[in-house]
């Protein structure tokens, strides 16, 4: 299966993705088993507002990571994007609201309203920003993410240039009252909105940089047989191009086995058409095949047998 390959690149950062509903999970799951074994330390989570990695696993995560029962060297993890945007307020919530108060023209009521505002993705950006800070400490020696469906993704994918819009607009916040105290001055006063600022700069780069690196990151599309996935499917690898994101690999999940059975043969003959287009329409991407199962993958030993397939 094509997945060996990734065997030969040394990446830090692996993500499953695709629409709702084409086993994301589960092969992302199976995955995290076989490069635990392979690899050494592995962190998978989850950036899913409607997680069901625990589910996969049967057993409890959290926003902090636990050791997979019965998979040595295997952590999980379901990130509260939403928690963890709280704890970034409660550390910069001062920062910002100096920024604004300073800067702006509104009274300090206002400015309190904009800053409990919800700014679309920075919950989501902070999730991320939580494992780049897992993978500068070295603590895991790969990380792999089971992303929501297509949609959530690809905003997750663009944060970066969401987040530096709004890091943009607060420094220029910031320069104005700057500006103003060295008129009055004669000397520039660094302080801890200013070092926020640079901070938060920062984490963009990182965040942009590791998505962007072919030789830390891979994302993996799950796809079906069936004519919206198909097209979901163009929709992601567009995107995932246009965002620099190095993508190579397909896997085509729940292919009706050929056997003797009447409806197999019916439902494989539909699917037939679809797999021929997903190899016509991305030559260059190695595509691995996975054929629908006699019942739902879940725990541990389910998920090895899975990882024989796919590997």
């Amino acid at each position: 299966m094509a997945l060996n390959k990734l065997y030969k690149k040394n990446l830090q950062f692996i993500l499953f993705g695709g629409k709702g509903g084409v086993g994301k999970t589960t092969m992302a799951a199976a995955s995290a088993i076989r490069f635990a074994k392979k690899r050494g330390k592995t962190l998978i989570f989850t950036t899913d507002p409607a997680p069901s990695l625990a589910d996969s696993f049967e057993q409890s995560l959290s926003n902090e990571p636990q050791a997979i029962k019965g998979v040595k060297n295997l952590y999980g993890m379901e990130i509260d994007a939403k928690k963890v945007l709280e704890e970034f307020k409660e550390e910069y919530g001062e920062e910002i609201l100096d920024i604004l108060q300073k800067g702006t023209y509104l009274s300090d009521k206002e400015n309190e309203e904009v800053f409990s505002l919800d700014i679309p993705g920075l919950d989501e950006i902070m999730g991320l920003k939580k494992i780049i800070d897992f993978m500068e400490s070295e603590e895991y020696d790969l990380y792999i993410v089971d992303t929501a469906p297509t949609g959530h993704t690809l905003r997750l994918l663009a944060l970066p240039e969401l987040l530096d819009d709004w890091i943009k607009f607060l420094a220029r916040t910031r320069w104005r009252y700057r500006y103003m105290v060295k008129r009055f001055s004669g000397k520039e006063k660094i302080e801890k909105a200013d070092e926020f600022l640079l901070e938060m700069k920062k984490t963009v780069k990182r965040v942009r940089n590791l998505l962007q690196d072919s030789d830390r990151t891979e994302f993996i599309i799950i796809t079906i047989p069936e004519a919206m996935a198909v097209h979901e499917t163009e929709d992601l690898v567009n995107d995932l191009q246009k965002f620099k994101i190095p993508c190579s690999h397909i896997v085509i999940n729940n292919i009706f086995p050929k056997n003797k059975c009447q409806f197999c043969q019916s439902r494989r003959g539909g699917q037939e058409k679809y797999i021929s287009q997903i190899k016509t329409k991305f030559k260059g991407f190695d595509i691995s095949q996975v054929p629908l199962q006699s019942k739902e993958i879940r725990g541990v030993e389910e998920l090895d047998k899975l990882t024989k397939i796919l590997f």
